[in-house]
């Protein structure tokens, strides 16, 4: 439910506001004022546990922010557990924004605090999906926020100072990032009108030749095509922005995360991976691509289980494992339990040269048996929805590079009614 003040007129922007009221809530005065004043509406959310406040209005009160986690906010303060009250109600606010992105009530969201602050804001953002504006001011902003920032395209603004009341350098501060807000919502994007669609590619220094080829040509048909870094930070972007409904087909040609997810590997991007354009129906080829890899650091960082696995070092910081039997006859399954329920068309292609450079004839990590071994499992649980080809060449290389584009293309036309 929208609270309006009557001294504001009809808004063209919504924006949502979410903090900790109870105890920044002069701080959050100045924030709501900012935006109002640009003429946009505000929805707030209340994360703070303790309170409230009568400074502004007040959307969603924590009582309701902590049962949208699943809790009471009663008991959240009986248990006195400082990280599970912040845990929970970024999780609560998260909901409640996803909610209003669903409805189209969200333009832009903004919020702001230290430790605690930060942590809510950047949990509730996950609920926003690309392209729409973020921004949070944070005490820790020049810190490492990697891991809290993820995958989502948000502004983070130092503070300078504490936000622990008003001051001369505070009041910049919300004055600047609310004013930054309403410009980002204000500008308009160029659309390219002669796209045919957008494909994302994923990539490792092992496929990056027939990537390259990939790309040419898909773009050389009018398709834009973005390209990720199958790094774990990589992999997770594209199923993100894939969730977010970026783009219209998806050529995984380079799904070695999964292994690095199944053996602990420093290129893992969670148990989600492959399974975005599955959930939205899009079209994807799906290629085992550098499945024969585990990624860890240098050597020393190798655990002392795998000491004795055939190891070789790519760089002087990357030490690639050589993925064995009974890890491929795994792999094979998890990849095909993920595309069988995809509710969109899927192609695997199998590389039957090999499923990455160094698995080239020749190469380090050449094992033509363990590969089959992949392929047998993938063969044996694959629904007959899913269409498999079979191809007599290495992965990386322009050759293999034209049945992927063939395939792809054909799946995209098909959905299309071509």
């Amino acid at each position: 439910m929208k609270v309006l003040s009557n001294k504001y007129e009809t808004k063209n922007h919504t924006v949502v506001m979410v903090g900790c009221f109870d105890t920044k809530g002069a701080d959050f005065e100045y924030m709501y004022t900012c935006l109002v004043s640009k003429g946009v509406e505000v929805i707030t959310i209340n994360t703070g546990v303790m309170g409230t406040t009568n400074l502004f209005p007040v959307n969603f009160r924590a009582e309701k922010v902590a049962l949208n986690a699943g809790a009471e906010l009663s008991k959240i303060r009986e248990g006195n557990d400082r990280g599970l009250a912040l845990e929970l109600m970024g999780k609560g606010a998260e909901s409640i924004i996803a909610d209003l992105v669903g409805e189209g009530k969200v333009d832009g969201i903004i919020g702001m605090g230290g430790g605690g602050g930060t942590f809510v804001t950047l949990k509730a953002i996950n609920a926003v999906p690309f392209g729409i504006p973020k921004i949070c001011i944070s005490t820790l902003a020049t810190k490492d926020l990697s891991k809290k920032v993820g995958d989502k395209d948000v502004v983070l603004i130092p503070s300078i100072v504490d936000v622990a009341g008003l001051n001369n350098i505070s009041r910049v501060i919300i004055s600047q990032a609310a004013g930054a807000l309403y410009g980002m919502m204000e500008t308009t994007i160029q659309k390219d009108d002669t796209s045919k669609g957008s494909i994302a590619i994923s990539v490792f220094g092992n496929t990056t030749i027939a990537a390259d080829a990939c790309i040419q040509v898909l773009k050389s048909k009018g398709y834009d095509v973005l390209a990720f870094h199958a790094v774990g930070t990589g992999g997770a972007t594209m199923e993100a922005l894939t969730s977010d409904g970026v783009f219209d087909a998806i050529l995984d040609l380079t799904t070695t995360e999964l292994a690095d997810e199944l053996c602990g590997g420093i290129c893992s991007s969670g148990p989600e991976r492959l399974t975005a354009a599955g959930q939205l129906g899009i079209p994807q080829v799906v290629v085992p691509g550098c499945i024969d890899m585990v990624n860890f650091g240098t050597l020393s960082t190798v655990p002392e289980k795998y000491k004795n696995r055939d190891l070789f070092g790519w760089a002087p910081d990357v030490t690639l494992m050589r993925t064995n039997v009974e890890e491929n006859t795994i792999l094979g399954k998890i990849i095909t339990d993920k595309i069988n329920i995809a509710k969109g068309p899927v192609t695997v292609l199998l590389p039957l040269g090999g499923l990455s450079k160094v698995g080239g004839e020749g190469e380090v990590f050449h094992d033509p048996k363990i590969d089959e071994v992949l392929f047998d499992s993938i063969r044996k649980n694959v629904n007959k929805s899913v269409k498999i080809v079979e191809v007599n060449t290495n992965i990386n290389t322009a050759l293999f590079a034209e049945y992927a584009v063939k395939e792809l293309l054909e799946l995209i036309d098909k959905s299309r009614g071509i």
